[in-house]
């Protein structure tokens, strides 16, 4: 798939909001009396996603080169251009992606799926800083003229509970 640089800008700041949010607190964690693990604060719960990205990231292989084998592909030969993504975390320490396409011209609605467990999504999330920091897009220290003045503000009103409807960011 292709994730275009304004697809980019808007998912980096969510991907890392739900993570923090909803996985940094492992599934089925226990408290020791002493810390109130759903009273945990945003600064608490970021500590916690980054140790938790560290140990999957320190458990991952990024060593072993791709294999390009020639396998099926149901959605065609050329890559996915991503104009909709959709992230619902699931309530068993997972998270649900949904990449879209929809163009015009020519017409296209291509789509899939990806349900991860939170150590794969850690993962994704290093693959995509790396791509990030070699693309020199800057993610994050735009000029004030080119960023989106309310990003902050859209994340922070939305519901990321489970059972919410998820917002849509076309590209």
């Amino acid at each position: 798939m292709w994730l275009t640089r304004r697809m980019t800008m808007r998912l980096w700041p969510l991907i890392n909001r739900v993570v923090i949010d909803h996985l940094a607190i492992p599934e089925g964690a226990k408290t020791d009396g002493y810390v109130d693990l759903d009273a945990m604060g945003p600064k608490s719960r970021e500590m916690l996603a980054d140790m938790r990205r560290q140990e999957a990231v320190a458990a991952a292989d990024f060593a072993t080169p791709y294999e390009n084998k020639r396998v099926n592909r149901p959605l065609g030969e050329s890559p996915l251009l991503v104009t909709e993504v959709n992230l619902t975390p699931k309530g068993n320490g997972q998270m649900q992606m949904n990449f879209k396409e929809a163009l015009p011209e020519p017409p296209s609605t291509r789509g899939f799926q990806l349900d991860m467990p939170a150590d794969l999504v850690f993962g994704v999330i290093t693959l995509l800083k790396q791509a990030l920091d070699q693309s020199n897009w800057e993610i994050g220290r735009e000029p004030a003229a080119a960023a989106p003045t309310v990003i902050e503000e859209v994340i922070d009103e939305v519901d990321m509970s489970p059972g919410a409807t998820r917002p849509t960011y076309l590209n």
